[in-house]
């Protein structure tokens, strides 16, 4: 069984890789992914990948600051509710083995004074703030002696609501129908037959509405309607309630703000871009009692977050806002916009050296603070 599931881990990445390439390109993407598994193989069997990754983070006087999501213990599945134990567990325990474990703060602070991260440290963060961090990831982490800071969507925290992502997820995990209908514009018709379908479906669904963040309701309405309600998710897939967000805090682990209700910041109204970065800290502090420093920007890519929104985020008195943007933090960069690595839900060999090659590709890279916000991420 770990076999199949590491093989069926492989298959999913190779498909998801070749889904974000245009399709003119989706040949060199696949032989690029399979050159790649390769050379992966080689260094990890040698032993080299740990020891090459500390080389660049130490030589180049940079960090690292790790992001997940939610976390299952169960067997790798097409719609798995995020990072599986063992791949969690195997990526955390190579990174204290060749890495220097640190808190965010530790890496934040430097940065903000203009000075350079502790060199080869990495620090773990986990967004959603999901049952699955408490249930799952906790345990782990106090296992393996780690800290970690976890992001917590304030206005879904004991609420009935849950992230719009998971109730897409629930909804075409469980289509009745053989076909999801076109939607003219955001999606083609596509089949539903199997769970592979359904997969590529709720991609393809997921990054559409992302993209149309204003129609967003309306559309997950429709398919709710066509499928017989909004379905919940797992428990271990749902916002924290009040009482396990105390007991991660108290346990001494980081708690951030991650918007109220995790909109694409962007594409809202100022005003209403405001009271979701203020309303977060203020809510979580109500409930926590304690100051919340730490902010990370939902969904975090580049157009996810701009000028703008980096302005509230220092109007709002946080010490750091996190993006999805991949890369290291190095020397020069801008605590409103740090970079993080995000290991893919993969088996070791892969995720230690895609780690290294984030590290390579930033080596020569001026701190971000040298360039506008919009010229910084390249996609």
């Amino acid at each position: 069984m770990p076999l199949k599931g590491a093989l069926l881990a492989l298959h999913n990445d190779l498909r998801l890789r070749m889904w974000e390439a245009p399709p003119g390109r989706r040949l060199s993407a696949l032989l690029k992914r399979l050159t790649k598994y390769g050379l992966a193989a080689i260094l990890s069997l040698s032993g080299l990948t740990g020891k090459l990754l500390r080389h660049l983070l130490v030589s180049r006087e940079s960090a690292l600051v790790l992001g997940y999501h939610g976390v299952s213990e169960g067997p790798y599945a097409h719609f798995s509710g995020g990072h599986t134990t063992a791949h969690l567990a195997a990526q955390l325990r190579f990174l204290k083995r060749h890495l220097r474990p640190a808190r965010l703060d530790e890496i934040v602070g430097p940065v903000s004074r203009g000075e350079a991260p502790p060199a080869g440290t990495f620090a773990i963060t986990f967004d959603d703030g999901l049952v699955s961090n408490a249930v799952l990831a906790v345990p782990l982490l106090q296992d393996l002696g780690l800290s970690a800071t976890f992001f917590v969507p304030s206005a879904l925290i004991g609420s009935s609501d849950d992230l719009w992502v998971l109730s897409l997820r629930e909804i075409l995990a469980e289509w009745p129908n053989p076909s999801l209908p076109e939607e003219p514009g955001l999606w083609p018709t596509m089949r539903m037959t199997d769970e592979t379908n359904r997969w590529a479906a709720y991609f393809r669904v997921k990054q559409a509405l992302k993209l149309h963040q204003d129609r967003r309701r309306e559309l997950l309405d429709r398919l709710a309607g066509e499928s017989g309600g909004y379905p919940r998710p797992p428990h271990h897939d749902r916002v924290v309630g009040p009482e396990m967000l105390r007991e991660m805090s108290q346990a001494g682990f980081g708690i951030g703000a991650h918007s109220r209700t995790h909109p694409i910041l962007s594409q809202l109204e100022t005003s209403l871009a405001k009271e979701e970065i203020e309303g977060s800290r203020r809510e979580i502090e109500a409930l926590l009692g304690r100051p919340v420093l730490d902010f990370a920007y939902p969904n975090g890519y580049v157009g996810d977050f701009d000028d703008t929104t980096c302005r509230l985020v220092a109007e709002a008195g946080y010490r750091c806002a996190l993006t999805t943007e991949q890369g290291t933090v190095r020397r020069g960069d801008d605590r409103l916009a740090l970079r993080r690595c995000l290991p893919g839900n993969v088996p070791l060999f892969v995720a230690g050296f895609d780690l290294f090659l984030r590290a390579w590709g930033d080596r020569g890279r001026a701190g971000d603070l040298a360039r506008p916000l919009a010229e910084r991420f390249s996609r």
